[in-house]
């Protein structure tokens, strides 16, 4: 009787541990948020963030295999998700898929909800996944409702428009620029390539590691 207890004990823990697990897929998910918005609260998307919206991501996700798209949809109750689908609509057009709009980013949604739609449609595919999201509420994707540990390429240290997160296999592999032609400029001094996420931590790490030095020297 006490080996079927402890056994039931360690079937439920596992299958609590893959149902809050972030999904380890082969598919590629690549997370933006909506585009540049006006200043002063105004709705819908400034001029920049029309460009960047209709003709730089159609071009930037039409060769990477999307096969699914997932989006929050505006939520007045919380106020969020209002720029996404005019963000997201020129590249579904583009693409020909529809927009799964059926996870919000209100507090109302299960945290679980954007994991098993993913994993419902890794059953079946191994096309890539796009999904977009509120910039104020991309931190809450990647940490509570993805699962992610999201420190080495900190993804969510100041979220901006012009960048995408990789993530594969259940980990941020990579949080890169969009690139988009004429919007999205290369600040001086730095490298056009695309940081890894592992190039950021191995930066962060020889920064602390000056700074210390630096201070003992002052002693």
């Amino acid at each position: 009787m006490k080996g079927t207890l402890q056994t039931l004990t360690a079937l439920l823990f596992l299958a609590r541990a893959a149902l809050s697990s972030p999904p380890n897929l082969n598919n590629p998910i690549y997370i933006i948020s909506n585009a540049e918005v006006p200043s002063l609260s105004r709705g819908g998307l400034s001029p920049v963030g029309q460009r960047r919206a209709n003709n730089c991501l159609p071009k930037l996700f039409q060769n990477l295999d999307i096969g699914k798209i997932i989006m929050c949809p505006k939520n007045k109750g919380s106020d969020v998700c209002f720029e996404t689908l005019p963000t997201t609509q020129p590249t579904a057009d583009a693409l020909g898929l529809p927009i799964d709009t059926s996870c919000g980013a209100d507090e109302k949604t299960s945290d679980n909800c954007v994991q098993n739609l993913v994993k419902n449609f890794a059953k079946t595919s191994t096309q890539a996944i796009l999904i977009v999201w509120d910039q104020g509420e991309v931190g809450t994707l990647l940490e509570d409702k993805l699962d992610l540990n999201t420190g080495p390429a900190d993804a969510i240290d100041g979220v901006h428009f012009d960048v995408f997160t990789v993530v594969h296999k259940g980990v941020i592999s990579q949080v890169t620029s969009q690139n988009c032609t004429g919007i999205d400029g290369i600040a001086a001094g730095t490298d056009a390539n695309s940081p890894s996420a592992a190039a950021l931590a191995k930066s962060k790490s020889k920064s602390k590691k000056k700074e210390k030095r630096a201070l003992h020297r002052r002693w």
